[in-house]
């Protein structure tokens, strides 16, 4: 399928536990596009008297965590700032990765040593997307081993799955189509839904993309909420959201990367989730 077919895409927000941290990341490039209505055909998820709060609603990254593509986002975002100047570190790159890319752009301008403006952010930007999406051509993205087979078990155990990514949608959207995935309630769709850096008031850390698709998908709680990612930035917005945060390992990013990072699990990728207890529906401490 041609990358630049677009997709049918189901968009898809509550508060919680430890934090009231959302009311510290404010500011906002964007208006929030009005909700569809979201009728939920499949039965909720159970959870055995004693056992973990059973997961309803997983949120996942997309690229390293359910897309391959290549690497291709590190080195287009990279040139992105060198291009204009700036000199960075691949530790410097990494730590906004995950992260909206206008904001990572201008960040790692800053880091780079370049004095920006308004203009150059948005040149540099311009060209990371249309770079992208030339790679993107070249070599289309594909899902990582395991993935289509893992949501779908998920989704089979009742558990809504809505991908959240740093990507805008003129980015975001193309991937679906080319991998074939569609979105939707029911059983023949392959996701829940996408909410996409664009759409909200600010991607991550901020917490607004997990609480987005938490509205979607009619789930109220974030203890029955949970967040992966291959990147810090993925962790945070997890833990700002005050969900259950999993980083996973088949990105670029070994375990030891998240060593004293507030994570709850680290595991190689998403078909892991299903040996979870919080995914399983058994107590957590059972042993």
């Amino acid at each position: 399928m041609d990358l630049h077919q677009s997709s049918s895409v189901l968009h898809t927000a509550d508060m919680r536990r430890r934090t009231n941290a959302a009311a510290t990341f404010v500011g906002s490039r964007c208006t929030r596009a009005p909700l569809p209505s979201f009728v939920d055909r499949r039965p909720p998820p159970t959870s055995p008297p004693g056992g973990s709060p059973m997961i309803r609603l997983a949120t996942l990254d997309m690229a390293g965590t359910t897309v391959d593509d290549g690497h291709h986002v590190y080195r287009v975002l990279a040139e992105s700032v060198t291009r204009e100047g700036a000199s960075i570190t691949d530790a410097q790159l990494q730590e906004w990765m995950g992260t909206e890319k206008r904001d990572a752009i201008t960040n790692l301008l800053r880091i780079g040593g370049v004095e920006t403006d308004e203009a150059q952010v948005e040149a540099a930007f311009t060209w990371f997307l249309a770079e992208l999406e030339r790679a993107y051509r070249q070599a289309p993205p594909t899902p990582l081993p395991g993935v289509v087979d893992g949501i779908a078990a998920l989704r089979a155990r009742g558990i809504k799955v809505v991908l959240t990514t740093g990507f805008t949608r003129s980015i975001a959207y193309p991937i679906l189509a080319a991998m074939g995935w569609t979105t939707g309630d029911d059983e023949s769709a392959t996701i829940d839904g996408i909410v996409c850096a664009d759409e909200v008031r600010r991607g991550r850390p901020a917490p607004y993309m997990i609480f987005r698709a938490m509205e979607l998908a009619g789930v109220e709680s974030v203890e029955q909420t949970s967040a992966t990612g291959d990147t810090v930035a993925d962790v945070e917005a997890g833990r700002n959201a005050g969900v259950l945060a999993i980083a996973v390992t088949s990105g670029k990013l070994p375990a030891t990367a998240f060593d004293g990072v507030d994570v709850d699990h680290v595991i190689p990728g998403v078909a892991d989730l299903l040996d979870l207890p919080e995914f399983a529906g058994v107590p957590a401490f059972a042993g």
